[in-house]
């Protein structure tokens, strides 16, 4: 490993695979960590300095047309300036952690695939950084429950004109058959010198502690990390709560469905009472469940993974 510059070690998410608790984390202990040489950068700094000008350099060469256009040129001196701010110097390990980094939750539920804006978003995330990436850090979450958050997600910031039925979001994702196998391959091929660690969310309880001191390397034990005083992770939505917000989408309209989501989300709290959101049947579970162990086992054999077992 050089010690010519610093090194980057990048947590890629995915989306609603405990990502906001291991940030958390993280950003609570940032100062303590800077001590030993790893920077840890703010996930909303990561996020609005760099991830989202190389999704506006990716959007224009996907041919969209957003108001904010950033030119590679323009990238080029944000990604320069973001990385020059963080302050690392030679051998200092930089943490980056943005699930954002392969597209949005909006992409997979509209689509039925994992980020259907990746071939183009993910190289220029990649290649805008000035460092070597060392290591890639990857939560992968099963298929009916990925889509499942990822729907309810969608509908907690949708506008009233974009909001799809569940049973079209449901047809997407049966139809594509959807694989991490092709996700991982594009994160490798796009961070050729890094290793990654792969884990499934459905471990995270048992593996946390090994996330994140893989994370954060060997200068600091996980033991002596402060535990932030309260969780900021919103609670997942209600099965009724979301059948009520999208029978209430049918009547009034999107627009005027999705102001009352809050209050709608607070009649219908998650709990004993109300389980989890749940759009699949018996056998669409069990389906994409078969699929998803095959990849797991899959993505196992590539050079350069390895994968954390619960």
């Amino acid at each position: 490993m050089s010690k010519g510059e610093p090194y980057v070690v990048l947590h890629g998410g995915v989306h609603k695979t405990a990502t906001s608790h291991i940030q958390s984390i993280l950003q609570r202990n940032a100062g303590r960590l800077q001590k030993r040489g790893v920077y840890y950068v703010h996930h909303r700094d990561t996020r609005k300095q760099y991830t989202v000008p190389t999704q506006l350099n990716g959007y224009e060469k996907l041919g969209l047309d957003y108001k904010t256009k950033v030119p590679d040129d323009v990238l080029a001196r944000k990604a320069r300036n973001f990385f020059n701010k963080i302050g690392a110097g030679p051998g200092d390990r930089i943490v980056l952690s943005d699930e954002n980094m392969p597209g949005h939750s909006g992409h997979c539920v509209r689509s039925g695939l994992l980020y259907n804006r990746r071939e183009v978003l993910l190289p220029i995330f990649a290649q805008n950084i000035p460092y070597p990436v060392t290591e890639v850090h990857i939560a992968l979450r099963n298929y009916a429950d990925f889509f499942a958050s990822t729907f309810v997600e969608f509908l907690r910031s949708a506008k009233g004109e974009n909001v799809i039925p569940e049973a079209q979001m449901k047809r997407a994702v049966l139809s594509n058959l959807p694989s991490w196998t092709g996700f991982i391959d594009l994160v490798l091929s796009c961070f050729p010198e890094a290793q990654m660690t792969v884990w499934r969310h459905e471990d995270f309880g048992s593996l946390s502690d090994r996330v994140i001191g893989n994370l954060i390397g060997s200068a600091v034990e996980v033991s002596d990390l402060v535990t932030p005083k309260r969780k900021r992770g919103r609670p997942s939505a209600s099965h009724r709560a979301v059948q009520e917000l999208l029978m209430e989408i049918e009547r009034s309209g999107g627009e005027a469905a999705l102001a009352r989501r809050v209050e709608i989300q607070d009649a219908y709290p998650r709990g004993p009472e109300y389980p989890g959101y749940n759009p699949w049947n018996e056998a669409e579970r069990a389906h994409l469940g078969r699929i998803y162990d095959k990849d797991i086992k899959e993505i196992a054999m590539r050079k350069r993974v390895t994968l954390l077992e619960g």
